[in-house]
């Protein structure tokens, strides 16, 4: 993959090829040494109360995990040659540490259910292909996901309040997809996924068919709902030209409205992700995608 028509690395389109390279490894390199500072030695990350490490970082028995986890960072194991030494390129004993961290402290959300394209999504995704697209308004229908405080419950009040919003826009004809954002975040390491509890609540309650059903299963915060929800505009061929419909409980519409949010988000994604249009009700809210959202946001490994 190259770096500059991939969009992937910079927010700066006209930025140098080699000053691109270099930031790009700085950022990585950085983003490497966090994960090692949270989920080895314990520092509190941006959401400490969702994303912190697993386990006592002083602990004895940590300790001797940590020894474990450092064995033989210069070799890779395969299923042909278990214990083959590589060509070891001078960051991989470092990102492979990084990687071992996040599975000993059961962070992987990052890749669950990938991949969404020939999995949870295929069925969306093929039909999207043949969507008359002129007959709607709206690309989309964005339902964040709204996480549960309590242990056991798969789907909060709150994200099944959002699902009945956003099936009212849908039968209204308001676009031909639903798509459902929201990952493993609520309560701290939870089973559930809020997007594909909602998933199954659409098909279940509401006989929604999975070929009108979106999944997005990564976004940890608002902010992130939408620009996951941008990011599978632009990935699955879905027109960006046409705005999507964010559609949510009255209190968390208005947030996303506020100076607050905005402010919030420029902080910390560097950027908007979606630019808003106009307010139909106050549950539904209009936001055309922005390319910037491709953007590989490194500073959070549990969606990047």
């Amino acid at each position: 993959m190259k770096l500059k028509p991939s969009t992937l690395f910079s927010l700066n389109a006209s930025q140098p090829e080699e000053s691109m390279l270099v930031d790009t490894w700085i950022r990585s390199a950085q983003d490497m040494n966090r994960i090692i500072a949270v989920y080895a030695n314990g520092t509190a990350p941006r959401y400490a109360e969702i994303d912190s490490m697993t386990y006592l970082s002083n602990s004895k028995t940590y300790s001797s995990l940590m020894t474990i986890l450092l064995d033989d960072l210069i070799v890779e194991e395969t299923a042909a040659s278990p214990r083959a030494p590589l060509d070891t390129l001078f960051f991989e004993p470092t990102l492979r540490f990084s990687v071992r961290l996040l599975q000993s402290n059961s962070r992987d959300e990052a890749g669950r259910l990938w991949p969404l394209r020939t999995g949870e999504n295929a069925n969306a995704v093929e039909q999207i292909v043949s969507t008359q697209w002129a007959r709607f308004p709206y690309s989309v229908i964005v339902i964040p996901g709204a996480g549960s405080e309590v242990a056991n419950v798969s789907l909060s009040p709150w994200g099944r309040e959002r699902v009945r919003l956003g099936v009212l826009a849908y039968r209204s004809g308001k676009a031909p997809f639903l798509l459902v954002t929201g990952g493993f975040v609520h309560p701290s390491q939870t089973p559930y996924c809020e997007a594909l509890e909602m998933k199954r609540y659409l098909m279940e309650i509401y006989a929604i068919p999975a070929t009108a059903i979106l999944l997005e299963p990564y976004a940890r915060h608002t902010t992130t709902n939408l620009r996951n929800a941008s990011r599978e505009v632009f990935d699955y061929g879905i027109p960006s030209d046409k705005p999507m419909l964010v559609v949510s409980d009255e209190a968390q519409s208005t947030y996303i409205e506020s100076a607050i949010f905005l402010d919030r988000t420029r902080k910390e994604l560097g950027y908007l992700p979606v630019t808003l249009g106009k307010r139909l009700s106050p549950t539904e809210l209009e936001a055309m995608p922005s390319v910037r959202s491709l953007y590989v946001d490194a500073d959070d490994p549990l969606d990047p």
